[in-house]
């Protein structure tokens, strides 16, 4: 089984566990670590560390975080290296089709590499702009 570590700005982990519960339901094995305001980046760390000890008994952990070289990634990503016996693989753009897809894949996946590729597509498939579709034939009116 594979954890999973949600983090990002402000309350960003925390909306995101909303939504997850809401759609998905509750998952002990998903962690939400949020960067508040205020917080240093020494707290930030002891959050994560705690999240990634509360993952131990997992095969790996996947970070999701929010921006891309922003502070909960890059202590995410320090913070794996501090824990050299655990496989753990830190994305960021995080979207919330990558949490739900990852917390029903989180039981049977043992690869965390295998883990994040497929959030990697999840959360770039699931990007995507609406579109009217144009009608084929225009309507004509009665009588002309």
């Amino acid at each position: 089984m594979i954890g999973l570590v949600v983090t990002g700005h402000g309350l960003f982990a925390e909306g995101m566990h909303s939504s997850a519960k809401m759609i998905a339901g509750e998952n002990e094995h998903i962690k939400y670590v949020c960067f508040e305001e205020g917080m240093g980046l020494e707290d930030l760390a002891e959050k994560l560390s705690a999240a990634y000890n509360e993952l131990a008994d997992c095969d790996g952990i996947v970070v999701l975080s929010d921006l891309p070289g922003g502070s909960p990634f890059k202590t995410a990503v320090e913070c794996s290296m501090e824990h050299p016996d655990k496989q753990i693989v830190v994305l960021s753009g995080t979207n919330l089709p990558m949490i739900i897809t990852g917390s029903t894949m989180l039981s049977f996946e043992t690869d965390p590499q295998a883990l994040a590729d497929e959030l990697l597509f999840e959360g770039k498939d699931n990007v995507v702009r609406f579109e009217l579709a144009a009608r084929a034939e225009e309507e004509e009116e009665d009588g002309i």
